[in-house]
């Protein structure tokens, strides 16, 4: 039998007869045709709801990490503030906040540079004042310093620090024909305030600093403060201070001790997160064994200072009172005062919340004995 039944091809659009089976089975695949589609639908619908169940696990998952990180800093931040409210009471509060603000900078003359540009440079500069504190020319402004200028030598007139740092320097006690070593030289701040102290090429100085980079930074700071005449009197070396071994071989020895620079970590919060109080303790055995190195490599009768930027007792008079316990070598603490800053039970710092925003700094003088 056949009915009518308007089925055409791609080739005719004339409706044709097709036979009772033809119809049959058009009708079942159409049938078929509209389960599968409701299928499909059904599987994208599960498939978005499992997805949209997956992104939601994963941000879950982001946010929880995200929390217990904001915990554990914050867990941080309570220790360090426990840590040195023990030491400093009351008056953490009040250091703390110093230790916040932006560090402050002076200028240090640079003596083999021409003055004439120095002069020219500060002319436009408001209120310059010299820092009565030091015995180099060391200047403070109301503003920023300018960037300094180069002479006709390409020898910078000025170098830019802390001026906390610099009474490190002047407790070595320089003389102007003193063999010095500075030990943890790096950036080269202190070498520079050394150098001017000193009568190259009868004086000379050996800056060290283990780090490869640092090291170049260091020996970038000597050329562009030295002529180069003179830069042969001044040697840059790179070995490892605490193995440093030529006894007797140098009147005076700096070592400004890498430490927890707690003013730093305070000006960067990925830093400060890393903080503990092991830190500090791991700090303070790698500071007594540079100063025993210093104090071996020392002449008798020499000086050495021993200094760090660091705020806890755990790298500053501890360290001290850890090297008179052990005396491997024999050695007394020279007390001296300053006008800049505190006494502490062996040394000195300075804090910036008493000392007009300079700091921290803390340093000790010892003279060898024998």
């Amino acid at each position: 039998m056949f009915i009518w039944s308007p089925v055409r091809n791609h080739m005719n659009t004339t409706p044709r007869y097709c036979s009772m089976t033809e119809a049959q089975e058009l009708e079942v695949s159409g049938e078929e045709s509209d389960d599968e589609t409701a299928n499909s639908s059904s599987a994208t619908s599960r498939r978005l709801r499992h997805q949209k169940l997956a992104l939601s696990k994963t941000k879950l998952k982001k946010l929880a990490r995200e929390e217990q990180d904001r915990q554990q800093k914050l867990l941080v931040v309570q220790a360090f503030h426990r840590f040195y409210e023990s030491q400093y009471g009351d008056r953490w509060s009040k250091i703390f906040r110093a230790l916040q603000e932006k560090p402050r900078a002076a200028c240090l003359v640079n003596k083999f540079a021409d003055m004439a540009v120095f002069e020219e440079t500060m002319k436009g500069v408001a209120n310059l004042r010299r820092l009565s504190f030091v015995s180099v020319p060391l200047y403070e402004c109301d503003d920023r310093f300018p960037h300094p200028e180069r002479d006709d030598r390409n020898v910078y007139t000025y170098y830019m620090l802390d001026a906390a740092s610099v009474l490190a320097t002047e407790a070595l006690r320089l003389a102007p024909d003193d063999n010095v070593l500075d030990l943890c030289a790096a950036p080269g701040g202190k070498s520079v305030a050394i150098l001017q102290h000193l009568n190259l090429p009868v004086g000379s100085l050996t800056a060290n600093e283990v780090s490869n980079d640092r090291r170049r930074r260091l020996w970038k700071v000597i050329t562009d403060y030295l002529p180069e005449d003179l830069r042969q009197h001044v040697s840059v070396t790179g070995r490892d201070g605490t193995q440093w071994s030529q006894p007797n071989s140098f009147d005076k020895v700096l070592v400004d001790a890498p430490c927890s620079s707690e003013r730093h970590l305070l000006q960067n919060h990925e830093e400060l997160s890393k903080w503990s109080e092991h830190r500090t303790v791991h700090c303070s055995k790698r500071q007594l064994a540079l100063l025993n190195a210093a104090l071996k490599n020392v002449c008798i009768g020499g000086l050495v200072v021993y200094s760090t930027c660091s705020i806890s007792n755990v790298e500053n008079d501890k360290v001290i009172e850890k090297a008179l316990r052990k005396k491997k070598i024999d050695f007394e603490v020279v007390n001296d005062s300053w006008l800049l800053g505190e006494k502490t039970e062996y040394g000195w710092i300075v804090l910036p919340d008493t000392s007009d925003g300079w700091g921290p700094l803390y340093f000790c003088v010892l003279r060898r004995l024998a």
